[in-house]
């Protein structure tokens, strides 16, 4: 899932300080497993937004609201209600505004889309409700095979390939002491699995062309372009 944090009230405010018709679209799905855009934070800033002065024009929550195929059929019937807004202010990744502000341009409509969350990248839940992990960097390479199921590119500070950089301490980092030594939880768990001889293996440098941004995916083939 897209990790996400609220904005401070104060910057969404000034953010829509120029409009007082506001329409409120959530995401029913990453935002919602972070407790930042699903339907009760929606309503909740709606009705704050009310007391300060604005006037909700409509509340929608697509269930996933960076998927054009699930936010279209909540929002293309709101076509009017978004024609009257004055601004859209999305509760949702960088994704979800960028898709809401496409659907209102397909609608005919040029209107402003507001952000009222911080996307924080791809994150994993590993304590429902209360904590999520950066365990992937969609680097486009996925060497987990080889490594135990644990990823060196993000989990290690040095995105090292290879084995560890040595500067380790008691387990954790060098780079970072909260943190455990990605090359060591690797070892461990290859050593449990009794496949420490991947170790012997030499990974080549990683193609970094397939993290070049914007990626696109097309789906039917497979294929990932830049």
């Amino acid at each position: 899932m897209i990790g996400t944090t609220k904005k401070p009230l104060e910057e969404v405010l000034a953010a829509l300080a120029p409009y007082r018709k506001v329409a409120v679209v959530g995401c029913d799905g990453c935002a919602k497993i972070c407790q930042t855009g699903g339907v009760d934070e929606v309503a909740q800033l709606a009705r704050t937004l009310e007391a300060h002065g604005k006037e909700i024009v409509f509340e929608a929550t697509p269930e996933r609201t960076c998927n054009v195929a699930k936010s279209d059929p909540i929002l293309k019937p709101l076509t009017d209600k978004i024609q009257e807004a004055d601004a859209l202010l999305v509760l949702g990744c960088g994704g979800a505004v960028q898709i809401t502000r496409y659907l209102t341009e397909q609608y005919g409509l040029t209107k402003p889309v507001k952000v009222g969350l911080n996307s924080v990248g791809h994150l994993d839940t590993v304590v429902p409700g209360a904590v999520a992990m950066e365990e992937c960097s969609d680097c486009g390479e996925c060497v987990l095979n080889d490594t135990g199921g644990i990823c060196p590119v993000t989990r290690c500070a040095k995105s090292l390939l290879n084995g560890p950089c040595g500067g380790a301490e008691g387990g954790k980092c060098e780079v970072d002491h909260n943190r455990d030594c990605a090359w060591i939880l690797i070892y461990e768990r290859l050593k449990a699995l009794g496949e420490t001889d991947k170790l012997k293996r030499f990974m080549e440098p990683k193609d970094f062309s397939k993290m070049a941004k914007p990626r696109t995916l097309y789906i039917k083939e497979g294929r990932v372009a830049s």
